[in-house]
């Protein structure tokens, strides 16, 4: 089952040009420049060859253990000094023995530093791993997993990046009948930072240097940055008299980022970016127009945002993305953005069924953005959180909610945090098994459409409102959904056809490299 390309055209940046916009950024590392070459792109593929490739992958690691070196504030002259191939410090015994051989290749070019000074490849990965068969549980006849990467100490027991051979790959893939768009003739690799996470051959694995593309699109789009190790931190100096506390910059001077966590270093990662708002705010005026083309209203004469600050402080809205976007977003001629979900309005924006409530500390909590009158049970939406018991927690009933999309509740100090994170909440569920999360497993609840499943690049996360967004205008462009003289016509109902197999490919959000991950 393929998804059918849309056209380019509705987008006021392609996915491609973005991605070199962020790669041709001065301020940003030379050496993840110096790999741009070799990233996986449509044009750029990963390499049908037998084995690990070796020499790009290997690349790849060094340009990332390199950034993260100088960016943390290290000598750069000391760099080949203090590190090594990883194959001499793994300490193997025979490694060709119990490794393919382009594996014990990818050893002896990937680098590791020598010490034991803190200085993790990514967030939440450590480094390189070379742990066998830990996972037979996901392969109980025959174990050939390599722990490629171990994840860090903020996991209940840590795993990292699983790699699978070839032999076992094509075995394993072949007997659970994954689709053919699954390449069953290239190693496959996975994150997977919990061992007690579930782990099966049915995930969507991925080519190593796919994995280590992504990485590098999150270092370059800012969404994860390497820190100098001043930044956040303090020192102490001594003196006759006594000691004192110098503290370090809040912010890096380079990015403007603060550290928002302390146990992955030099690494923190951010709940959004300025690129997120850009390019979220493109793809709303690039809908809103094509509606408003259909609509033959002409040129819009005024762009004033959705809500102004007085609408968003009585309901109670935080600074942050959400914030931002109601504030910049122009607002549109029309009602229905999307088939029964209309655009905001101050009287009904105002009264949100969660921004009232007490959050854990650093949480934004969900927050409906595009209602419906209709409303739907709470329980069972996970990224509702604590927040479905508070909402009603006068009643013995069930807790309800009004249908739409909400922005995801994001906790900006753990996990993987995304305040411009979405999910659609519908009053009914899907049963037909056509509809399909990101890693082609079935959807299931309704909240789950357009979202990712298992996330083969990093932790899972809500989908993106650009990826939303970006749903709207493929539908509306090709004609699948209608316009009338309020908007994008019909009602929630038309949201069913994501569960039958002539449309469910209209409602399905692929992951990877220059693209959603």
């Amino acid at each position: 089952m393929e998804k059918p390309v849309a056209d380019a055209a509705m987008r006021s940046v392609s996915k491609r040009q973005l991605i070199q916009k962020i790669i041709c950024r001065p301020e940003m590392s030379r050496y993840l420049d110096e790999v741009a070459h070799l990233l996986v792109t449509d044009e750029n593929p990963p390499q049908e060859i037998d084995g690990l490739d070796h020499e790009r992958c290997a690349a790849l690691h060094n340009a990332i253990l390199k950034h993260a070196w100088i960016r943390s504030g290290r000598d750069e002259s000391a760099f080949l000094e203090q590190t090594a191939p990883f194959i001499e410090l793994c300490e193997l015994e025979e490694p060709e023995e119990n490794f393919h051989p382009s594996v014990v290749e990818f050893y002896r070019k990937a680098r590791s530093p020598t010490s034991t000074d803190c200085l993790d490849l990514f967030y939440n990965i450590v480094g390189l791993d070379c742990a066998l068969e830990e996972h037979n549980y996901c392969f109980p006849e025959d174990d050939q997993t390599i722990r490629l990467y171990s994840s860090t100490i903020n996991f209940t027991k840590q795993d990292g990046l699983v790699f699978v051979p070839q032999s076992i790959k094509a075995i394993m893939y072949a007997n659970v009948g994954l689709h053919d768009s699954y390449d069953q003739g290239s190693h496959g690799a996975i994150i997977h930072l919990d061992i007690q996470d579930e782990l099966d051959p049915e995930q969507p694995w991925q080519s190593l240097e796919s994995i280590l593309t992504v990485w590098i699109e999150m270092i370059l789009r800012q969404k994860v940055v390497a820190l100098s190790d001043e930044v956040g931190s303090e020192r102490f100096e001594y003196y006759e008299q006594g000691m004192i506390k110098i503290p370090g910059p809040d912010r890096d001077p380079l990015t403007g980022v603060r550290r928002l966590t302390d146990n992955t270093q030099p690494w923190t990662i951010v709940p959004w970016t300025a690129q997120d708002l850009e390019e979220t705010l493109n793809v709303w005026a690039a809908a809103v127009e094509m509606i408003e083309e259909k609509m033959q209203l002409g040129d819009a004469e005024r762009t004033d945002g959705l809500l102004d600050a007085a609408c968003l402080d009585a309901a109670k809205i935080p600074d942050g993305f959400a914030r931002e976007f109601l504030t910049q977003a122009r607002r549109p001629r029309f009602n229905f953005i999307a088939p029964g979900l209309r655009v905001p309005l101050r009287e009904e924006f105002v009264r949100q069924p969660f921004t009232g409530l007490t959050p854990e500390e650093d949480a934004i909590p969900p927050i409906l953005l595009f209602r419906n009158d209709q409303t739907a049970q709470t329980e069972g939406i996970w990224w509702f959180g604590e927040f479905t018991h508070k909402y009603n927690h006068l009643s013995t009933d069930a807790p309800e909610c009004p249908c739409g999309l909400y922005f995801s509740l994001c906790v900006r100090t753990s996990g993987y945090p995304q305040e411009d994170g979405c999910n659609i909440v519908l009053p009914f569920e899907f049963e037909n098994g056509f509809a399909k999360k990101s890693d082609e497993s079935p959807v299931e609840r309704s909240c789950d459409l357009l979202q990712a499943g298992k996330n083969p690049y990093y932790e899972d996360h809500p989908a993106a409102l650009r990826a939303f967004l970006e749903t709207v205008g493929e539908n509306v462009e090709s004609g699948h959904w209608t316009v009338d003289e309020h908007g994008v016509a019909g009602g929630l109902d038309v949201w069913k056809q994501a569960d039958t197999e002539e449309h469910w490919d209209k409602y399905f959000q692929p992951l990877g490299p220059g693209g959603f991950w």
